[in-house]
């Protein structure tokens, strides 16, 4: 009798520790993961954007910001994920540095004061990307509309005037808002 109820611990035993493992390995599985960021298309790019917010979200205590506006963003500075500082630098939203000590890319018509910052993953780039957001002075009316319920992305992109010298920055990422919605269904 006791090498039966010995046997039967024994199986217990293992059949909780593979049912342990087998739903720990699962739990691994559905957190969030930083995208490979290969792609061939658009909706492919956006994505992965999306996966990295997903990303950044799960493990760095930050506010969320409108998903449309960053998806916007990402794909006009980085000319949806083709531009050289894309590529070669990670940097997703054409995050300026004026520490050139730290990893950065000199753009063409740079007269040395400023590099666009060098990131290990895209998804650093989304990160500061939020940081900038919500610490940056220039951005304050930004956080002011966010935290009153504002999440209207062509209403918020008024206030992020300070992101770009373009002057047709507006406009152009109002018509990458509406491409969104009309062809990719995001909002």
């Amino acid at each position: 009798m006791t090498k039966v109820r010995t046997l039967m611990l024994m199986f217990i035993i293992a059949f909780c520790g593979a049912t342990w493992t087998h739903y720990k390995s699962m739990a691994e599985d559905s957190l969030p993961q930083r995208p490979d960021f290969e792609f061939s298309s658009n909706k492919q790019f956006l994505n992965n954007v999306k996966q990295c917010v997903d990303y950044v979200y799960f493990y760095n205590d930050v506010e969320e910001v409108n998903l449309e506006l960053l998806l916007a963003q990402a794909a006009l500075e980085s000319g949806w994920g083709n531009s050289r500082f894309a590529k070669e630098g990670n940097n997703l939203f054409g995050i300026r540095t004026y520490d050139l000590k730290e990893p950065h890319m000199l753009p063409s018509n740079n007269p040395k004061k400023w590099g666009v910052k060098v990131y290990n993953h895209e998804c650093d780039s989304v990160l500061n990307y939020i940081t900038i957001l919500y610490t940056g002075g220039a951005y304050k009316k930004y956080r002011e509309l966010i935290e009153s319920g504002e999440t209207d992305p062509y209403v918020l992109i008024e206030t992020l005037g300070a992101y770009a010298a373009d002057k047709n920055y507006f406009s152009k990422i109002k018509s990458i808002l509406t491409k969104l919605r009309k062809e990719y269904k995001i909002k």
